[in-house]
């Protein structure tokens, strides 16, 4: 008989990463708010120690972590939907740009079908993915036009294609000397969509990796050795967070376990959803997600 388990860890490292993305949304709330001002750093530590003013940051930490959490339960219950034991999400607080590593579930049981490994693998992307397009056109509804130069030292934000798309709709025929400065609500959609891009990369045990063997152990086999090289071309052409990536990658293994056992076809729609999960990750994916002024 299984025992009920406490969800303190759950609870409490998604705490810490409200409490994270909450901080870095209400930086990303100075920096939109006070935009190319000389802010004095007492002005800052000022501003940022007073808890009423970090209701700001909740414009960027509050969608993202729906978002995660959506992406992390539409895996789990699929895993519920296919009697496979998993855990509820853990959110992962960190020191970054963006104040967390994301979210993941733990699945505990091998998978038995491909069927099974197929819906639970694309149920987390497609979730993250639809739920972060209305954020991401509201964030960039409030977002600002500026003109000039990024100032020195600041950092802009690779664009998708999904993120072109819904500016060049919101905001027609800009001046090639502007750009756009984007609320922390639209921060939270483009990371959103960016956590999509990644995890539908068609390599190891990631979403695409999982979705990709499931439709063919070949392809994936692969798909790993080229993924790998082109990561770290990547890294000397276009940001050199892909050296991090391929790294990572190689070190949880580019191999997936295998399913055992039935290998029927996955029918016609699970080939439609493959379709749709390619035009997906292109629409999501930035060769160059962040550089530097």
């Amino acid at each position: 008989m299984k025992t009920k388990k406490p969800y303190i860890i759950n609870i409490g490292l998604f705490l810490l990463t409200l409490i994270t993305t909450t901080v870095v949304g209400t930086l990303s709330y100075l920096s939109f708010e006070f935009y190319n001002k000389q802010l004095p750093t007492e002005f800052i530590k000022n501003y940022l120690f007073k808890p009423e003013n970090h209701l700001y940051g909740l414009y960027y930490s509050l969608p993202l972590l729906i978002t995660l959490f959506a992406h992390e339960m539409g895996h789990y219950l699929m895993c519920k939907k296919y009697n496979i034991e998993a855990t509820l999400p853990y959110f992962i607080p960190a020191p970054t740009l963006a104040g967390t590593f994301g979210a993941v579930i733990k699945i505990k049981e091998p998978f038995y079908s491909k069927k099974s490994l197929f819906d639970v693998a694309i149920a987390g992307p497609l979730l993250s993915f639809f739920l972060s397009i209305p954020i991401l056109i509201y964030g960039i509804s409030l977002s600002k036009i500026v003109s000039g130069p990024m100032p020195e030292g600041g950092f802009g934000l690779g664009e998708p294609l999904i993120f072109k798309l819904i500016s060049s709709l919101l905001y027609k025929n800009l001046p090639p000397t502007t750009d756009l400065l984007i609320h922390p609500l639209a921060f939270a959609g483009w990371f959103g969509i960016l956590v999509t891009a990644f995890n539908l990369l068609p390599i190891g045990q990631l979403d695409g990796g999982h979705i990709l063997y499931a439709i063919s152990p070949r392809l994936h086999n692969i798909f790993s050795y080229i993924i790998i090289g082109l990561l770290i071309i990547s890294g000397f052409i276009f940001w050199q967070g892909w050296f991090l990536w391929a790294v990572l990658i190689m070190i949880f293994g580019t191999k997936h376990p295998p399913v055992y056992g039935d290998s029927g076809e996955l029918g016609k729609n699970r080939i439609f959803l493959f379709i749709l999960i390619i035009i997906v990750f292109i629409l999501s994916f930035t060769p160059n997600p962040i550089f530097i002024k």
